[in-house]
């Protein structure tokens, strides 16, 4: 099962309406994540910025990821939307140990 941060840059318009109508935006959103069959594990408010943070978790198929974020941006409630997979720390050295393995010939200048 992966594992992704998405990154909104909520609008302008996003925050009159949570002002207007003030509510747990996990609840909100739950079924919107059910129904794509990921789980939604956290939900941040960044302080002091227009940043929201969502931690989701379940299946890495790229047409259902793609999805949400063109329904998501597409509401207009986004300035931008990103996503990252993220790793366990155990994978991140996991692949550390793959790039010692490896070689690699950077670009130089002439």
């Amino acid at each position: 099962m992966a594992r992704f941060m998405v990154i909104i840059e909520a609008s302008t318009d996003a925050f009159k309406g949570l002002i207007h109508n003030p509510e747990d935006r996990i609840k909100a959103t739950e079924p919107l994540f059910s129904a794509t069959g990921m789980t939604l594990e956290h939900y941040w408010f960044g302080v002091g910025s227009n940043t929201l943070y969502i931690v989701m978790s379940g299946s890495d198929d790229d047409v259902t990821l793609e999805a949400l974020t063109m329904l998501v941006h597409g509401s207009g409630i986004s300035q931008s939307v990103s996503m990252v997979k993220l790793m366990t720390s155990e994978e991140a050295v996991a692949s550390m140990q793959k790039a010692r393995e490896l070689t690699y010939s950077p670009p130089t200048a002439n």
